[in-house]
């Protein structure tokens, strides 16, 4: 399910449209929507943290991140490396997957990215998870918002 087709779009503080895909900034989320067919690499990545820095400021450590998996692409795991590199991480990161075969990615991108990643079916159990995760009443339906 697109961000767009939900009632979260009303909610969204800033919207970044790309090439490589679409960013959702919110009060105490990011949720991506990578481009069919993209290879999601640290160029790519870079862009989008420097406008999340910009936006939320310098510390990552607090903002939770959502990989809505709408679309097929490939990540390099290895940039992960970078990444951290650069003493970032995400409170949490969430992976909504909708098809088995995005599955293997997220396997092997655990294997690079150093904390947790989990995994939902849908964007609404991973909205409410980090809801819960900050004090906040999850939700029956994105209706509720």
């Amino acid at each position: 399910m697109k961000v767009c087709d939900t009632p979260l779009i009303n909610h969204v503080l800033q919207e970044h449209r790309f090439s490589f895909g679409v960013f959702y900034f919110f009060d105490d989320f990011i949720i991506s929507e990578i481009a069919e067919g993209v290879l999601f690499d640290w160029d790519k990545a870079f862009e989008v943290i420097s406008l999340g820095t910009d936006f939320y400021g310098t510390e990552t450590n607090h903002l939770n991140y959502i990989s809505n998996r709408i679309n097929d692409y490939s990540i390099k795991p290895q940039d992960w490396l970078k990444f951290l590199g650069m003493g970032k991480r995400f409170n949490i990161f969430a992976a909504v997957t909708y098809r088995s075969k995005s599955i293997p990615n997220l396997i092997i991108e655990r294997f690079f990215y150093k904390d947790t990643i989990v995994s939902f079916d849908s964007l609404l159990e991973a909205v409410n998870f980090i809801r819960q995760k900050e004090d906040l009443v999850p939700l029956q339906s994105f209706n509720e918002l």
